[in-house]
């Protein structure tokens, strides 16, 4: 009997993606012009500040990004996928490992939606501005819908025209640059759709400086890859609590991998974490996913042990986007703060293309032309 090897059965694996999808890189400029907070660490984000508490930030900078884009159909629609803290785009799309493909950027490709899942202002491969303190979600959050606006107005590519609908999907703090994007722009946001996931309302005045929990100066953490790096910016030593306290949910390799491929935030977004308490006038459509088993969110974290109750939670939850055209909250069982790294990936995989083809009214018909 004839067994293929390893390496064909990977190869096979990559074969399939290979032929449904093509990826590749770019660099977006975007032009920011914010006011931010003079105090960096101002919790609202300078939204509940007076004007001489601002400064001006009036900046050019460029967002990387990588785009994937079916092979078989043109869709109208195209996902822009922003990860959270000393993630990069690769949150969206790390290695296949043990035979399990932890990549929302294939997933959803093979399913005709394509993606840009871009570095954060700051991080990666995009513009690292020199002051750490420039980078607060209203540069961030106006460097995202700068990109959008990108998309629905620029070819990405030769040949294929801009994009009519731009959904935004964020993770952690990227759920949070999105939530304050919609705080600020309301009806006028370029999103024709949000799904936020890994984050949910933290109170004001909760959060504890960075050092006391598992946030540290990035040139403390990793000398020789950030010792030149202005001492705002931060980064992790131990990975494990974005992941749930079962290890038996996840893979040690992915916590190695992880850890290997960290790179920066900035502690003025980790203070401003509190902008998720503030209401939204956006006029789209929002959904939220958690894990259930997130240490941060869910599991006794810092919003408290709040989601077993789903109901209460959407209730609680829900009153933060009173124009907003519909919102769902789903709390997906086993995950931990990382729902793309675990084992249970293909789940909270399968809810965000729900979303989106829910979002969309999902008619093939008119999604694909």
């Amino acid at each position: 009997m004839y067994l293929p090897t390893l390496a064909v059965l990977l190869s096979g694996i990559q074969t399939s993606f290979a032929l449904a999808c093509t990826c590749s890189s770019h660099f977006i400029p975007v032009h920011v012009d914010a006011l931010v907070p003079k105090d960096s660490t101002d919790q609202f984000g300078g939204l509940k500040s007076n004007a001489s508490d601002l400064r001006r930030v009036d900046e050019i900078y460029t967002i990387y990004g990588v785009f994937c884009q079916p092979n078989t159909v043109s869709p109208d629609v195209v996902q822009l996928l922003v990860h959270g803290i000393t993630y990069t785009s690769q949150y969206w799309s790390p290695p296949t490992e043990e035979f399990r493909n932890y990549s929302y950027a294939d997933f959803s490709c093979v399913r005709g939606l394509p993606s840009l899942a871009i570095d954060w202002l700051g991080v990666g491969l995009s513009s690292r501005p020199m002051n750490a303190s420039d980078v607060q979600y209203p540069t961030t959050s106006a460097a995202v819908s700068q990109v959008a606006r990108y998309l629905k107005q620029t070819p990405l590519r030769p040949g294929l025209p801009p994009f009519n609908k731009v959904i935004g999907i964020g993770h952690s703090a990227g759920s949070i640059l999105l939530h304050f994007g919609a705080v600020l722009e309301g009806a006028e946001s370029p999103f024709d759709g949000l799904l936020l996931t890994g984050s949910l309302i933290v109170p004001p005045n909760i959060l504890p400086p960075p050092s006391s929990e598992f946030l540290f100066s990035a040139r403390t953490v990793d000398p020789e890859r950030w010792a030149a790096l202005d001492p705002g910016y931060i980064s992790t030593n131990n990975r494990s609590l974005f992941y749930s306290p079962d290890t038996t949910t996840f893979s040690s390799r992915m916590l190695v991998f992880d850890n290997f491929t960290k790179d920066v935030g900035s502690v003025s977004t980790y203070f401003q974490t509190p902008t998720t308490s503030l209401a939204a006038p956006y006029t789209g459509p929002v959904a939220k996913v958690v894990g259930s088993s997130d240490q941060i969110l869910c599991a006794g974290g810092v919003a408290g042990n709040q989601c077993q109750d789903v109901e209460a939670l959407t209730k609680a939850e829900r009153v933060l986007w009173p124009a907003a055209r519909s919102f769902d909250l789903v709390v997906a069982q086993g995950s931990g703060h990382d729902l793309n790294l675990d084992f249970f990936a293909q789940g909270p995989f399968e809810t965000l293309v729900g979303f989106v083809e829910q979002f969309l009214g999902f008619d093939k018909a008119l999604l694909f032309v």
